[in-house]
């Protein structure tokens, strides 16, 4: 699934940039804390590798439309870990269609301990974010290569397993709503990432609204973005 709000896509003028002195991982854990997430400078390492390694494999694989080192820190690094905003401390997390691997990956960063299951219905990508994760020896992340919509059918195991599950960029909140129900564990929550004036319903199926929190990402790729966070009845 794609979502013509992606903020990665093309159409975003902040995607090009060179800058003299590229994002570390000392420079990340700072940006990271901006935006109110904390971040062991280790993680930052493991983060910035696993970036590298989808940007270099994008040449082959269409992973994301951001093609400029330095955009991709704040779109897809930054943003994920924008997850900080939510206040959550999940101990086992999907990140649903996950598409390049972000921002579950983030997740993984910020929450060592936690399991993290990236999954996408394209094969392609799936095994792309899988050789992306070995390469940063990314520990506790699983790939899993599946239509959402089939998963509690096909994975029994995968039922009401998280306490999380997170999207970016996949569809509309309704839509994900439908498809997190079965995975959701009662009391977890649905963490989505919109643009900032997106719609954020009250209720989304079995789930009510907790949050909906607006950031700025920073140069150069500045814009405003949104994280609405859902709780499952119980």
């Amino acid at each position: 699934m794609s979502n013509p709000t992606d903020p990665t896509n093309p159409g975003h003028p902040a995607c090009s940039s060179n800058p003299a002195n590229p994002t570390s991982a000392a420079s990340l854990v700072q940006k990271a804390k901006a935006l109110g997430a904390t971040l062991a400078v280790e993680r930052a390492e493991k983060l910035l590798h696993y970036l590298d390694a989808m940007l270099a494999l994008n040449e082959q694989i269409n992973l994301t439309a951001v093609r400029d080192r330095e955009a991709a820190v704040v779109l897809h690094a930054l943003d994920g870990l924008a997850f900080a905003q939510s206040g959550l401390h999940p101990r086992h997390v999907l990140d649903l269609g996950s598409g390049n691997g972000f921002p579950g990956v983030c997740i993984a960063a910020m929450h060592p301990g936690a399991s993290v299951v990236l999954m996408d219905k394209t094969g392609k990508k799936v095994r792309a974010i899988g050789t992306c994760l070995m390469t940063a020896k990314f520990d506790a992340v699983e790939t899993v290569h599946m239509d959402a919509a089939q998963a509690p059918a096909l994975r029994v195991d995968l039922r009401h397993a998280f306490d999380v599950v997170a999207a970016r960029a996949v569809a509309k909140p309704e839509v994900l709503a439908e498809l997190a129900d079965p995975l959701v564990r009662p009391g977890g929550h649905l963490v989505l990432w919109l643009e900032d004036n997106a719609n954020a319903p009250e209720r989304l199926g079995s789930f009510r609204r907790e949050n909906l929190i607006s950031y700025d990402l920073p140069e150069p790729a500045a814009r405003r973005r949104a994280l609405g966070c859902w709780k499952k009845r119980q």
